[in-house]
This record gives C-alpha cells, sequence and structure tokens, in this order.
C-alpha cells in the first residue's frame, strides 16, 4: 500500500512541468573534462574489498576445520 502511494506521488510529481530551466552549450575550450574518483570513494572501495577478502578467509577456515 505504502509503495503504491510513493510510486503515484512520484508519477504525479514527474507531470508537471519545470517553472525553470537551463541551457547547455560548447565548451570554449578544446580540453574535456574527465572529473577523477573522489578520494573517499577510492578508500571505501579498498575497505569493501579488503572486507570480502576477510569474510572469504574465514568462510574459507570455518569450512576447512568442518571437513577434518
Amino acid at each position: 500500500m505504502t509503495s503504491a502511494c510513493g510510486r503515484a506521488c512520484v508519477s504525479r510529481r514527474a507531470l508537471r512541468r519545470a517553472s525553470f530551466g537551463w541551457f547547455a552549450y560548447a565548451p570554449l575550450s578544446e580540453t574535456t573534462f574527465v572529473p577523477s574518483p573522489h578520494p573517499l570513494l577510492l578508500t571505501a572501495l579498498a575497505v569493501g574489498a579488503v572486507g570480502v577478502l576477510l569474510v572469504g578467509v574465514a568462510v574459507g577456515i570455518v569450512v576447512g576445520r568442518r571437513l577434518r
């Protein structure tokens, strides 16, 4: 029920016209802007990778002990 109400509100809001706008124009230089990843994103990915490895090692140790 809540999900249906949420969808109805979102779809109704999406049908309204915006009262503002912006115009994108061609850049004034020939260089292309490529944003670099945020340092915290790289840190989070590294911590997540280490966590996944540690969980894999722990599961391997537990399964290895049960098979003996």
